[in-house]
């Protein structure tokens, strides 16, 4: 007599139920270590660079991040609470940042001179919360580039560079990037050019030199320069010609952004069709898109003791529900999964949007996160068409309509795979405890 090895439908419902309960009790867990007291962080650290162009010098101010001041300075996170410390670490940081900016002129580099600092917190914030937000709080330094008197011919080309953290690890295997919103106007305040300034992606910037450094008029560089003075009504406010700057960051912020990546290819290895893949990015990106634009206005703001463990954790929570619960994988219950943790995810895209987008006007606010969020909706596509094809082709059998989902040996071990990378993202995340 043969034996029937096909398990009954209660069976089966039990068994789903019991591993429904214990993936949310994994996910208890790791929203209650997300919530644990230490120092986290995201690889990527938002700054700004203004430039404002007069007659025989660049002046300029730079905000670093106090993440960038405790790494260079080795001053653990929770002394940043102690004023005292934070300040001589910021003003000791101030060689660090002009040895590691490059603005360059015909191949050579001009010297950096450092004016001024100044520790940058809001009007409702504490020099306690530096420890809370050390990845939203900024020190600013004020700058200046003397031209040199070989600057004549109306117009140069200044390429702004930088090599921040350079050689630093978030964690191993994971470098930092550092970027810097560069704005640059001339003495009347006129736009000569915006962009994203990355490590090894400098930005090109066309300055005009006015007549009396260009030898019409004898430059006061020939002569007495004057003493050195801090910058004034600095450039603020991104132009129209940002757009393309804000929508490459949005697209190179996905694709250098593995934790997002491995979240996106969680989410695609349990879905069955194109219509089904297209429904979880478009509620992934809604939901990125509103926290985005609520952190940029700075109505939104959370700790990235928070976000960072639960971005982490979100990844191990999805790559576990393919294996452990296929059949809230898909449907509604994926969409509010995706939905639920792309709130979270907007918190780290937006990062430093909000410090460089201070003083701006409405359209101009709205211009950047639209260019920002478009940027990172073609990163998504970009990667999960592909990889969705790939899984697609790489399926034995049509994918199943049925009641009852299954877990192909692709989805499985391709889950458990996002998991344990999504496990390290969170040991990163939490090494600090």
């Amino acid at each position: 007599m043969e034996m029937s090895l096909v398990t009954s439908a209660p069976t089966a419902h039990l068994l789903e139920r019991v591993r429904a309960r214990m993936l949310h009790r994994c996910l208890l867990i790791l929203l209650l270590v997300g919530f644990q007291p230490a120092s986290w962080s995201h690889p990527f650290l938002n700054n700004t660079w203004q430039v404002l162009a007069e007659s025989n010098r660049l002046a300029m101010r730079v905000t670093a991040t106090l993440r960038e001041v405790s790494v260079i300075q080795g001053l653990p996170l929770d002394r940043l609470k102690d004023l005292p410390a934070l300040q001589n670490a910021a003003s000791n940081h101030a060689d660090y940042v002009s040895s590691h900016l490059r603005v360059e002129l015909g191949g050579h580099l001009l010297p950096i001179e450092i004016l001024d600092h100044q520790l940058l917190l809001d009007s409702s914030s504490e020099p306690e919360d530096s420890a809370t937000y050390p990845d939203q709080t900024h020190v600013a330094y004020d700058l200046e580039c003397r031209l040199p008197e070989s600057a004549t011919n109306g117009t140069v080309q200044v390429r702004f560079g930088h090599r921040t953290l350079e050689g630093h690890s978030y964690a191993p295997g994971i470098a930092w990037d550092p970027f810097y919103v560069l704005l640059v106007a001339d003495r009347d305040r006129r736009s000569l050019g915006q962009g994203v300034v990355r490590m090894g992606s400098p930005v090109a910037v066309m300055i005009p030199v006015p007549a009396s450094a260009t030898g019409t008029v004898p430059s006061p560089l020939a002569s007495d320069p004057g003493p050195a003075r801090p910058p004034a009504d600095l450039p603020t406010v991104p132009g129209i010609d940002a757009f393309g700057s804000f929508l490459r960051h949005g697209l190179h912020h996905v694709l250098t952004g593995y934790d997002h990546l491995l979240f996106l290819a969680a989410l695609a290895l349990a879905t069955t069709t194109w219509k089904r893949l297209l429904g979880i990015i478009g509620i992934f990106t809604l939901a990125h898109s509103i926290t985005v634009t609520l952190a940029a206005v700075g109505w939104v703001r959370l700790p990235p003791s928070i976000v960072e463990p639960v971005i982490a954790g979100s990844i191990v929570f999805v790559a576990l529900q393919n294996v452990l619960a296929p059949s809230q994988a898909s449907g509604i219950g994926r969409l509010a999964v995706a939905f639920g943790f792309g709130l979270v995810h907007g918190l780290g895209f937006a990062g430093g949007l909000r410090e460089s987008l201070t003083d701006s006007p409405p359209a101009s606010l709205a211009l950047v996160i639209l260019a920002f969020c478009i940027g990172v909706e073609l990163g998504h596509l970009a990667v999960g068409a592909p990889l969705f094809g790939i899984l697609r082709a790489l399926r034995r059998t049509p994918p199943s309509e049925s009641v009852t989902p299954t877990v192909t040996g692709i989805e499985r071990w391709g889950s458990v795979g996002v998991a344990l990378g999504g496990s390290w993202f969170l040991w990163a995340a939490l090494r600090s405890i």
